[in-house]
């Protein structure tokens, strides 16, 4: 079987952790090098990923020759020039959400890959979870009838620590930006609507750091259904999980969102039944196997990637409406 020859950009939390293990185990992937700006991880992750090369300079690595593409995982402010340098430098993108800290900045890596020839992907693992995968059909099979709305939550406690992600010049925001992008992401997946009306409250209710710790979104999509995505830094009591619901019935599912979603349980009910688990056939899949197996794929058969950057700009074009969007003080 054909590989593709990866390189990894940024070693730390979900790249160590998820991305580079699911990695591992794809058949048609192959770490050659990896990069961190802290040299030691650079080097531990070398050994577990049994790769050829570490590098502080992400730079240097993108002078491997025999690297087909890099998939980046770096701290968010760091997005825009590694993808636009990836480019130039002829290999395909996979890049950790958010792709950017604005839509524009968005727009000038998506043409930086187009103009020299390159996939440009976002790092949507959600959407390989099978329960969304089996949603999303239950959805198009028409049986929960029209659909009149999209929940979805994911939150946690972020206590004011002094990381980047706390910084509204390095983050961009905070719940919407971080989470929230999985949950808008992914009710847009397996919904198949859009978005044609924002609005949101956001705040700081608990932590004085630079971007929100509360966030809340309301959005009308083009069909007249109306979506609700909860994502803030405020609170680990408030569960994940997602609902879609038509006038004949509800698919919705818990723990779906997390990085493994292993212990997700989902359901469907019709009205005037009674709830029933949803099921599929096999096993569960290693969402981060799988996202990159199929990025893979998509390098070694020249066809479109499986989630593109335009889902990505998606996604980040409906927060900032939700940023910019006013409310009325009573």
């Amino acid at each position: 079987m054909k590989r593709v020859k990866w390189g990894i950009i940024g070693c730390g939390g979900i790249a160590r952790k998820r991305t580079i293990p699911g990695m591992l185990m794809a058949e048609n992937c192959e770490i050659v090098a990896v990069q961190d700006v802290n040299l030691k991880i650079a080097e531990e992750v070398k050994l577990e990923a049994k790769a050829k090369y570490a590098f502080s300079s992400f730079e240097e690595l993108l002078k491997i020759g025999e690297i087909d593409a890099v998939y980046i995982a770096s701290p968010l402010f760091c997005h825009k020039e590694q993808v636009i340098a990836s480019a130039k430098a002829k290999k395909h993108v996979l890049c950790e959400k958010p792709l950017g800290l604005n839509s524009d900045e968005i727009k000038e890596m998506m043409v930086a890959c187009e103009e020299n020839n390159v996939k440009f992907g976002t790092a949507f693992m959600a959407r390989f979870h099978r329960y969304h995968v089996k949603a999303k059909e239950v959805v198009e099979s028409g049986i929960l009838g029209e659909l009149v709305s999209l929940k979805a939550q994911f939150s946690f406690e972020y206590p004011e620590l002094n990381v980047w992600r706390q910084d509204i010049k390095l983050a961009g925001g905070g719940g919407f930006m971080d989470v929230g992008t999985h949950a808008i992401d992914i009710l847009r997946f397996m919904s198949g609507l859009e978005a044609r009306e924002v609005v949101a409250i956001t705040g700081n209710q608990f932590y004085n750091y630079s971007v929100e710790d509360t966030s809340h979104l309301l959005a009308k999509m083009n069909n007249g259904a109306v979506m609700y995505v909860s994502s803030s830094y405020s609170t680990n009591a408030e569960p994940n999980r997602f609902e879609i619901t038509g006038k004949n019935g509800s698919v919705y599912g818990y723990d779906t969102l997390s990085q493994t979603g292993f212990d997700a349980k989902a359901y469907i009910k019709m009205v005037g039944e009674e709830e029933k688990p949803l099921t599929f056939e096999g096993d569960h899949v290693n969402m981060y196997t799988a996202e990159t197996s199929a990025f893979a794929d998509a390098i070694i058969n020249d066809t479109e990637v499986p989630v593109g950057a335009k889902e990505g700009l998606a996604a980040q074009l409906l927060i900032e409406g939700a940023y910019k969007s006013e409310t009325v003080k009573l």
